[in-house]
Order: structure tokens, then sequence, then C-alpha cells
């Protein structure tokens, strides 16, 4: 339900983006009009009717009690490959009698569908899980483990199904005997973590959680769940280094709540690390380089004239940039009109009208912004701490040039240049010389001294240009609400970017001198540049051996085919969670680049990750990088030598499409019961000892 509330904010958020610069009075203005829809009995009834079971409510976020009786079931040991046939059977048989009859069949259908082939059968279970049918997804994920205990990944996702659904104690003797045999598999550690979180055995789950991030330092999952845990044992910096990690390896609702709810200093670290993916390649912030600065007085004319120059470049493209952005605007407003009157009308259309991909950016972006707050003030501090160095510096020349020219007035009173004084008018004019060569080297070393802190403050207000743009012109451009204001919102940040840069430029500081003659000719420059559009980066299609899953800036489908994929379930409440897919299963050891978060990285082995809050809406993706084949055949993606945005085009991904991919499911951590917990429950025991 969080979710929800942050619709109204989100939505609006997309008008701003595409219009200016996101500011600290923006964020309280866009938070009032939200809170004033949230208020609208319409829309109360309308997330009432999008499910009224809160699964979030912070008064259940406490860990459960540990169950000594209920641990007691669980075997002591690992299970060998019999012992585990016999167990997932009567898995099997325990849930098929309490599960709903109309899901039994269901999931019987879509074995038979299926062929009953486990991979298939494996496959989609967890793409009905992410669908809605956690019933049906448990069912099948059991009977593909039946009918090939031997597949290590098959088991792996059963339990983690099993956590996520809130069925820990049916989840650990499938995970302990997996961690047995693969000790160092992150994927198993984490999962394993989980379930004696589950469970209430925290201490238990540490250690687990500790050896999966051993070998997966920013697992996302492992780390939010070790950092609720020591969040709870009042253990902060542990806690917001934990929550820290695990954002950098996946941004999700989880590590994000965790963090704030540790205090503004925590909240404010979680914007200095989101970044996109991948550098634009659409505009290159680059390639503005600023002028020069002045050195000495031979550099003076030339100087002023390449700054002229660079002002009249930089003013044509950002007006053209302007522009852009300007009518792009005005068609994707006119769209989002219609929208927002039929969204004020029926409540109900404020819920469809985001894709995964506009929620997921909207939400990084806002958490950005923020804390982005409180950076710009550290930031402007600092600027401001340099310029008043410039300033000291000027002060401290114009005083020694003061105390030159009145050391040289006094000198040069001692002599008359009167009528017939030739020789006083010689020492005077021997003087005056004297004089405009000590201002000269004054000048020219002042000048130096000028030119150096200049470009210090220069390069630290282009990093924050930079980085502003980044995240604006990439989040901002995901985050709307149709492709014209998209297109509003990336435009905006170049010409942003641009003026930015003009501002940085400034009219430079020149003090230096010399005392002949200037002869320089100096000749104004022409300059132009073309304006570009920027295309959604996003395009994934990820095949199966049933099913695929597809995602770019306009849906995300998660499908296992026709009658095999059901959701139909409107309360179903489960925990965040991680899927990998693709060629192993370490989640990452180096990212590449992610969708919306990432390092730059390179390997020849891959796999792709999305990240799902406790509603299953996505929070991130991407691709990680180095992976490791520690268990199951998988089919793996050798990656080219280009730019990271061509790794996500389809043509790429699909070389390798008669392979197909496999699914790893890394459960995490979120305070509600899950999906099945009251049936496995009233399941209890099922090892037969």
């Amino acid at each position: 339900m969080r979710t929800l509330f942050l619709l109204p904010l989100l939505f609006l958020l997309s008008n701003v983006l595409a219009q200016k610069q996101l500011s600290e009075k923006d964020l309280k203005q866009l938070s009032a009009q939200a809170e004033k829809m949230m208020k609208d009995p319409r829309y109360k009834k309308a997330m009432a009717e999008a499910g009224n079971n809160d699964v979030n409510n912070e008064a259940l976020e406490r860990f459960p009690s540990p169950s000594p009786a209920r641990m007691a079931t669980v075997p002591s040991q690992p299970m060998s490959k019999g012992v585990m046939s016999s167990y997932l059977s009567n898995l099997y048989t325990a849930y098929k009698t309490k599960v709903p009859v109309a899901a039994v069949q269901a999931a019987q259908q879509a074995g038979i569908k299926l062929g009953n082939d486990p991979e298939k059968l494996g496959v989609a279970a967890v793409t009905n899980w992410y669908n809605g049918a956690p019933k049906e997804a448990i069912l099948m994920s059991i009977a593909a483990s039946m009918k090939n205990p031997d597949n290590k990944m098959l088991l792996n996702n059963l339990g983690a199904l099993l956590n996520m659904g809130g069925a820990p104690y049916h989840a650990l003797p499938i995970l302990k005997t997996l961690v047995s045999e693969f000790p160092n598999n992150p994927m198993f550690l984490n999962n394993l973590g989980q379930a004696y979180t589950g469970a209430g055995e925290l201490d238990t789950a540490m250690y687990y959680f500790k050896r999966c991030i051993q070998e997966s330092p920013h697992h996302p999952e492992a780390n939010n769940t070790a950092g609720q845990i020591e969040a709870s044992r009042g253990n902060t910096a542990a806690a917001a280094q934990h929550f820290e990690n695990s954002l950098k390896g996946g941004f999700n609702d989880g590590a994000q709540r965790g963090m704030n709810n540790l205090g503004n200093e925590q909240s404010f670290r979680l914007s200095k690390f989101i970044k996109p993916p991948v550098d634009q390649p659409y505009f290159n912030e680059f390639k503005y380089k600023l002028p020069r600065q002045c050195q000495n007085a031979n550099d003076a004319p030339l100087v002023r004239q390449e700054h002229e120059d660079y002002r009249n470049f930089i003013e044509g493209v950002q007006i053209a940039y302007s522009e852009l952005s300007r009518q792009e605007s005005e068609k994707g407003e006119a769209k989002l009109k219609k929208l927002t009157q039929a969204a004020m009308k029926n409540p109900m259309v404020m819920l469809t009208l985001r894709n995964p991909i506009q929620l997921s950016a909207g939400k990084i972006l806002m958490n950005w912004g923020i804390g982005f707050q409180e950076e710009m003030r550290e930031h402007n501090q600092r600027i401001e701490n340099l310029d008043q160095k410039i300033k000291g510096i000027q002060a401290t020349y114009e005083a020694k040039r003061e105390a030159i020219v009145k050391d040289y007035a006094e000198r040069k009173r001692q002599y008359d240049c009167g009528e017939g004084n030739g020789a006083g008018c010689a020492a005077i004019e021997r003087l005056s010389k004297e004089e405009c060569q000590a201002i000269a080297a004054l000048s020219n070393t002042t000048q130096g001294a000028i030119a150096t802190a200049v470009a210090d403050k220069q390069q630290k207000q282009l990093y924050m240009a930079r980085r502003i743009f980044n995240i604006t012109s990439y989040y901002g451009y995901l985050a709307s609400p149709n492709k014209e204001m998209a297109n509003a919102a990336f435009y905006k940040a170049c010409a942003h970017y641009l003026t930015e840069l003009e501002k940085i430029a400034g009219t430079p500081i020149i003090v230096a001198s010399k005392c002949e003659e200037d002869k320089t000719i100096t000749q104004a420059k022409s300059e132009s540049d073309n304006a570009k559009a920027m295309d959604c980066p996003i395009d994934l299609s990820i095949p199966f051996a049933v099913g695929k899953i597809e995602l770019n800036c306009e849906k995300f489908s998660f499908s296992a085919g026709e009658g095999v994929t059901f959701k139909y379930e409107k309360d179903f409440g489960s925990k965040q969670s991680t899927i990998s897919i693709g060629a192993g299963l370490q989640l990452e050891a180096g990212k590449a680049f992610g969708i919306f978060s990432g390092e730059v990285g390179a390997s020849a082995e891959q796999s792709f990750y999305i990240v799902f809050d406790s509603d299953n809406n996505i929070s991130d993706a991407g691709l990680a990088l180095q992976v490791e084949l520690s268990a199951g055949a998988e089919a793996s993606v050798e990656t080219p030598s280009a730019i990271a945005n061509e790794y996500l085009k389809k043509e790429i991904l699909d070389q390798k499409i008669e392979l197909g991919y496999t699914l790893g499911v890394n459960a995490g951590w979120t305070f509600n019961d899950g999906a099945i917990s009251s049936i496995a429950k009233s399941i209890g025991g099922v090892f037969k000892k």
C-alpha cells in the first residue's frame, strides 16, 4: 500500500521535471498537493479497492519470536537425495490439502500444458508468484522440485518462495541442504539467512548473512535484512553500512526506508550514491569545455575573446534546447491534462497511469532530490568559501598595488619636472617605468594564483552541474508519464546544464598587465551544435524455457504463457526480493550497469537482476557481472566491448535465445506475514523423522 501513497506525488513530480529543476520549495509544494489529493474521499476509496491489506504497517515492524517447538520439526542435518524427495512429496501433499481447490486445479492444468517439464514448471512458478498467484506458484514450485530434485536452482527458488510467503520452517530443510553442498554460494546463503530471520533466529541469520556478504558485498537482500536486524538492536552505524551496501547493490524500498529511519545524517548519504548507470550518449556534457583562465598578460586579450565566443556559443545551444523543451512540454502537458482531469474524476485512473519504469525512476529521483537538498547546501558553502579565497587574493593584490603606487608617488615628489629641469623629468620617467614593472610583476604573479583558485572552484562547480544533469536527464526522462514529457525533461536538463556552464565560466578575472603596448589582434569565432533527442535506454526481452520477461519504457511483463500465468489475488502480501536471470547464481561482484543503478566494469559472463518491493513492483534492475557458476547449468551471454547502452538492445540479448535463461530468486525481508503464512502454520512440520 505504501507504493499507492507515493503515486500522487510521483504523478505531480513529472510536470515539474519537464519545466524546471527541483528545489526545496518545489518539493514542499508537491507534497502539499499530494497530501490534498490523498485526502480526497474518491482517492481513499480507490486505494481501498486496490488493496486494503496494508502489509507495510509500521506497527508490525518487529521480527518474529523464536519458536523452539516449530524449530524442533526442522531436521538438524542436511537431507540426502532420497530424504529430500520424501520431504518434497510430503510438502506437496500438505499444501495441496490446504490451498483452495481452484488453485490446485489451476496449477495442475498448467503442469499438463507444460508437459510437466520441471524446468518449465519452475519458471512458471516464479512468474506466477510475481504475477500475484502465490498459492499456485508454491504448488508448481514444489511439483517442479519433486520431478527433478537434482536441480539446485529449482530447490533454491522453492526455498525462496516459501520464505517470501511466510513459511520459513518449511524452507529451512531445503536451504540447509543446499548450503551444505554449496557453502560459498551467496544466493543460497542469503535465502538460508532469510529463512532463519523468518523463524526469529536472528543470530543464526546474521551468521549466514555475513557469509553471503563476504561473497557478494553489495547483495541487496542480505544487506537489507542484516541492516534491519542491526537497527532493531540499536547498532546504528552497522545498520547504515548494510543499508548503504544494499542500495548500492540494487535500489530497494526496505533499505531506503531503513536508511531514512536512522535519521537525517544517514538519509543524506543515500543521495550521494544514486547515479545513472551509463553516461548519456545523447548529450556529451564533457564536450562543452570551459574557456581557459588567464595566466599572464600575454594571454589576456585572447582569453577575453575566448570567453566572449564561449558565451555566444553556449547561449545559442541553450536556446535551442530550451525551445525544444518548451515545444515537447506543451504537447506532453496537453496529454497530461486529460489524464489529470480523468484522475480527479476517478482516482482509480491514478493507479494505472504509470508503468513500473516510471514509478521506480520517480521513487529514486524523489529520494535523491530530498537528500540532495542538504548536499547542495554543503556544496554552496564550499563555493562561497572558494569565492572568499579568490576575493582575498584580489584584495591582497589591490593592497600591494596601492602600496607600490603610494611608494613611487612619494619617491617622485622628490623631483621637479618643471621648465628646464630635464634631470628631474628623467628621474620621474625612470621611476614610472620601475613602478609599471613592479605592478606588472605583482599582477602576473597574482594572475597565476587567481587562475588556480578559479579553476579549483570551477572543477567543483562542474562536478555538481554534471551530477545534477546526469540524474535529472536520465531519471527525469524515465519518470515522465508520456514520451513528450520525457523529451521535455531531457531537453530541460540539457538547457539547465548549459546555463550552469555559462555561469561557471563567468567573466574572466584579469589583473595581469605589461608595460609595453599590446598589439594582439583577436577575431571572434562562430560555432554551433545540434540538439539531439533521447530514446528510451531500456529495451529488454529475456526468454526462458517457457515465457519471457519484457521491460521497456512502455511496459513490463513477466509471463510463462497463456493458460500458465495467473493473476487474481488482490490482497497478496509478499516480502521484497531480487531475481537473478541468466548466467549464474552470484548476484554481483562488480556490476557493469543497472537500468537504474550500477557501476562500470567488464567481464565475459553476466546475469540480469530485477529487484521487487513487497507489492511486486520493480525497484531496480540491471546487469551483474563476473558471475560464478556454482550450481546448475545456465545460459551465458558474451559481453560485447561497446557502450553499456548497447547491452540493452534486443538483438544482443536475443543472440542466445535458443538456450533460454534460468531464474534465481533471492528472498528478502519485509515486515509482514506473507501470502501463505496462515496455510504454513496450519500445516506445521512435515518432515518425517
